[in-house]
């Protein structure tokens, strides 16, 4: 399971920078999927930041005001925390639970595994919305379903 976890980070990395690449093509990319992409980098950031015990008080804005070319950037940051994070996890961690307050002040446990599901639900979600709002504004909107990573990747090939 643990390695799926992993494969489904790296999914969604390379789904979200397809995203990222439509936009940043498009003339006029539309200022609601500029806020998405703002808030997935926002989202990665602050649950990883719970995951990992760490202080959440530079967590006040889920729709951080971030610019393309800064929303890569700090993507590419997390992308190595992330990865970092993931390749020490063992099989028993994935049951761990996580207290942290939300941006809100409200307290929640999670155990990790959901977490990590919910992470990447997550993205797919805003995704379809950003699949939408490019296509609606003349953009190339990418394919980005899980079997188009799996031919990336060469996991997967076209007969």
């Amino acid at each position: 399971m643990l390695e799926q976890f992993r494969k489904n980070y790296e999914y969604n990395y390379w789904a979200d920078d397809l995203f990222l690449k439509a936009l940043i093509e498009m003339p006029n990319p539309p200022a609601k999927a500029i806020e998405l992409m703002g808030h997935l980098v926002f989202a990665n950031d602050v649950w990883l930041a719970r995951l990992m015990g760490e202080d959440l008080t530079r967590f006040t804005n889920p729709n951080p005001n971030y610019s393309l070319s800064e929303c890569r950037e700090k993507r590419d940051e997390l992308h190595l925390k992330w990865k970092n994070y993931l390749a020490g996890l063992k099989p028993e961690d994935l049951q761990k639970k996580i207290v942290f307050a939300n941006t809100k002040g409200k307290k929640f446990e999670h155990v990790v595994q959901n977490v990590l599901v919910h992470v990447g639900n997550h993205a797919h979600y805003h995704r379809g919305q950003l699949a939408t709002l490019v296509h609606q504004n003349g953009g190339n909107r990418p394919y980005t379903d899980y079997m188009g990573y799996a031919l990336f990747t060469g996991e997967s090939k076209e007969l």
